[in-house]
């Protein structure tokens, strides 16, 4: 049977046919450590062989990324804050930069707080919350194929978290659920900016990336729910898009003038989470 033994090399095939697609090279680097778990320390030794059904198996992955498909739908898994999140079409593929809303959300999270994250997907944020902070965690989606998604993930990872089917803040509200935290990453994509999206992007759910009213609509909503389901002193984080920090800030100040609005930029510099306290 004919084995590579030098990974380096068809990682380097790799990573011309993903150059020539216009795709980032380091994907086939993370594709052979993601579907063999090697470490970049096994890449560089080259102990490890391939059999000819791995190889073959490297090559289709390859060429599923050459196509844009995202790497977490070929591999079936997404790392999240230190875990493994499985992930496929049903759901959003959790994004680095939502990390931060994590982290965020710990600083202002404790262990005696009900806390929930709507708009689940995958859970990613619910679990990882949960787990870090030991909060009573209620997580929400309209989708049922994404909360199946999520019901997995809380499993995997033995998380305390309760899961409703609905629509937003409903299933909160019709439970008469008091909530210390609310976080959420909705769908805020507008329809117009569909051109400038990464090609990969296109492969998670409508569902889970477009909004009405340039992006907005879903946040509007939950904000004017707010008085139903916050306790005082509450902290609320949304991840938000790049260009929505003051429409949104606008739109709080509009139903109330109170609150003071904060803007955390993310990683590369651009505005990514608003978050505010109830009062």
């Amino acid at each position: 049977m004919m084995a590579y033994s030098n990974l380096r090399n068809l990682i380097k095939e790799g990573e011309v046919a993903l150059i020539n697609a216009q795709e980032p090279a380091i994907g086939a680097t993370f594709l052979m450590m993601d579907l063999f778990a090697l470490s970049r320390t096994d890449i560089m030794l080259g102990e490890r062989q391939l059999s000819d059904e791995e190889c073959a198996q490297y090559k289709e992955g390859i060429a599923r990324l050459v196509r844009h498909e995202p790497l977490a739908h070929i591999t079936g898994f997404q790392m999240f804050y230190d875990r493994k999140f499985m992930v496929d079409e049903r759901v959003l593929v959790p994004r680095p930069e939502t990390e931060e809303l994590v982290a965020l959300a710990l600083a202002h999270v404790s262990p005696s707080d009900v806390v929930a994250d709507i708009g689940t997907g995958s859970g990613a944020i619910a679990a990882t919350v949960q787990l870090e902070s030991g909060c009573t965690m209620y997580a929400s989606d309209i989708s049922r194929k994404a909360l199946q998604v999520a019901l997995h993930n809380i499993a995997l990872l033995d998380a305390r978290v309760t899961c409703f089917e609905g629509d937003l803040l409903q299933p909160i509200i019709e439970r008469g659920i008091k909530l210390d935290a609310l976080l959420s990453n909705p769908p805020y994509i507008s329809r117009d900016e569909v051109t400038e999206m990464n090609l990969t992007a296109l492969f998670d759910p409508e569902l889970a990336l477009f909004a009405e009213d340039a992006g907005l609509v879903l946040y509007k909503r939950m904000i004017k729910s707010l008085p139903e389901v916050m306790n005082q002193g509450a902290f609320i984080a949304f991840e938000i898009g790049h260009r929505q920090a003051d429409a949104l800030t606008h739109y709080i100040h509009e139903h109330f003038s109170h609150l003071h609005v904060n803007i955390h930029k993310d990683i590369n510099g651009n505005d990514r989470v608003l978050w505010f306290k109830w009062c």
